[in-house]
């Protein structure tokens, strides 16, 4: 990675809001949220594969995961081999730029987080960090490899294509073609609702959970929420939706040191030779200070699940 303080770092650019208006129709919000998705998916590519900010890889993953939540909510309704294929591309990229990203994390706010052991006589950084940079490197050079390659440039044409009115390119019955002209409110109300009801399902017994199942429940949270901030606007615009919005993402950030520990857990396998003593002291201490934070933050976050569980629906 170059020397940021050396250069000028590029601009990476947020999403846009999705707004949709009350009487669209499936068809006709897919074309609304698409270009939205298209729009951020293409304005950080370039930073992304510049690799000098790195918000540009951490907005190309969310770009890819919306785009991800979006196809997996038409699949269910509108199966089409297309957007199979689109959902397979953009979770092939998303792993390659998911590895960059996870080591960006560990570089940039894990190691600063283990700073308490450093006090203590461990020497985290200095074993690690070392370690870590050719492998982020490695892992920003799949990402330009990935991002460079025919299949980025297939999915932008096909967001390209949804964007434009065009859902896809195969040919439907009488009958999907009438179904894509559902009131995109009546789509979203029943989407809404079986995702909420998953999230509900996976945090059933939320107190005793092990911290895999909470990653679950954190993912299914993600997916509810990506898909709220679709169709917010067709049920619940300006401050009648913020109560649930907010719980629902303080609920997912509150998850969010399960998703730590494993990914930190992950990263330490990567790296490679024969550990001396000083280097599995220094890897068991990590291991176990994550571990004592993740059980340290258990009681917020089955706290926050609860705002969430008690807090109405904006659709209903």
């Amino acid at each position: 990675m170059p020397d940021q303080s050396e250069t000028v770092i590029p601009d990476s650019h947020r999403a846009e809001p999705v707004e949709l208006e009350k009487d669209d129709t499936v068809r006709r919000a897919v074309v609304r949220i698409a270009r939205v998705l298209r729009e951020h998916l293409e304005a950080n590519l370039p930073v992304a594969m510049d690799g000098r900010n790195v918000e540009g890889v951490h907005q190309v993953r969310v770009a890819l995961r919306r785009f991800r939540a979006l196809a997996g909510l038409l699949r269910r309704d509108y199966p089409s081999a297309t957007l199979d294929e689109a959902a397979a591309r953009a979770r092939m990229l998303a792993r390659a730029v998911g590895e960059a990203r996870d080591w960006d994390v560990f570089m940039l706010e894990t190691l600063p987080g283990l700073s308490p052991l450093g006090r203590a006589g461990v020497n985290v950084v200095g074993r690690l960090l070392p370690l870590a940079r050719p492998l982020r490197d490695g892992a920003y050079a799949r990402v330009r490899q990935a991002l460079a390659s025919a299949d980025a440039e297939w999915l932008l044409n096909f967001m390209g294509n949804l964007a434009d009115g065009s859902l896809w390119d195969e040919a439907r019955s009488p009958a999907g073609l009438k179904a894509l002209e559902e009131p995109a409110a009546d789509f979203a109300a029943r989407h809404l609702a079986r995702l909420h009801r998953k999230a509900r399902r996976r945090g059933r017994g939320f107190a005793r959970l092990t911290p895999p199942e909470r990653h679950q429940v954190r993912l299914a949270l993600k997916k509810l929420r990506y898909a709220s901030e679709f169709f917010v606007t067709l049920h619940a615009p300006g401050r009648k939706s913020g109560p649930y919005l907010r719980r629902l993402s303080a609920a997912q950030a509150a998850l969010g040191a399960d998703s730590d520990v494993l990914t930190t857990g992950r990263l330490l396998t990567r790296f490679g030779g024969r550990p001396d003593d000083e280097m599995r002291h220094v890897v068991g201490a990590v291991t176990g200070f994550l571990c004592c934070r993740q059980d340290a933050t258990h009681d917020a976050a089955h706290r926050q699940w609860r705002r969430f569980r008690r807090t109405p629906v904006f659709w209903a």
